[in-house]
């Protein structure tokens, strides 16, 4: 029992300082309440806000460790160690740059609204109230329901169903279209250039006789336009 408490014990001490004193820190923080005074007046574009800060934290935090992992990993080629950890460095800044700038054209209220009418619109909309209350008045139980009760119903249904979707969208456009779409087009081309400002002013290191890219294309093409013309 003894060690079982002193396991518990330490299991509650690093879940303290890594986790628990971390997150109450940032709580308190002047730009957490600033974040909060922007947002006051709309709890849902917080909470949007708090989701994709903290998406954009981790892959941060995640892209600082990449990068110094390729540098120092000697299992990857001395030429080849730059381009990787400039493939890390270019993901990680585009994948943040794309979260952020997805948050503020998606994630605005304008364009949720658009989006939320276009695709559910109608289920919400007079048409929808008044068929319910021609089906709700001919049953006993639901007879004494009027019209305008059936409207405010339907408007609550609407806010919560809306501020779900706005999470959701919000969510998926970061995560997906910015970070699974638009980003792999960007990132390979993107990381040679930063390659190369990575090695402003150094020798270049020698290529590796084994990671050379030593293919002529000739040499495979015209043995090909040589047996052709013998056919």
């Amino acid at each position: 029992m003894a060690a079982i408490n002193k396991i518990s014990a330490g299991a509650q001490s690093v879940f303290n300082t890594c986790v628990k004193n971390p997150m109450l820190n940032l709580q308190k923080s002047n730009f957490m309440q600033k974040g909060y005074e922007a947002y006051r007046n709309d709890k849902q574009s917080f909470m949007n806000w708090a989701g994709i800060l903290s998406i954009v934290a981790k892959d941060g935090l995640g892209c600082v460790m990449y990068v110094w992992q390729s540098l120092n990993n000697k299992n990857i080629p001395d030429d080849k160690r730059k381009f990787v950890a400039a493939l890390d460095l270019t993901n990680g800044g585009l994948m943040i740059a794309a979260q952020i700038i997805m948050h503020m054209t998606i994630s605005q209220k304008i364009v949720q609204t658009k989006m939320f009418n276009k695709l559910f619109g109608k289920a919400f909309d007079r048409n929808t109230a008044k068929m319910i209350h021609s089906v709700t008045k001919n049953i006993d139980k639901l007879k004494h329901i009027s019209q305008q009760e059936i409207n405010e119903r339907i408007a609550k249904r609407k806010d919560t169903a809306f501020a779900a979707f706005t999470t959701l969208t919000s969510l998926i456009a970061a995560t997906t279209v910015g970070k699974r779409i638009i980003v792999p087009f960007i990132a390979t081309p993107a990381a040679s250039k930063v390659e190369k400002w990575m090695n402003r002013g150094k020798d270049e290191p020698a290529v590796n006789s084994e990671t050379k890219n030593d293919y002529n294309e000739q040499k495979h093409i015209e043995p090909k336009k040589a047996e052709e013309k013998k056919n």
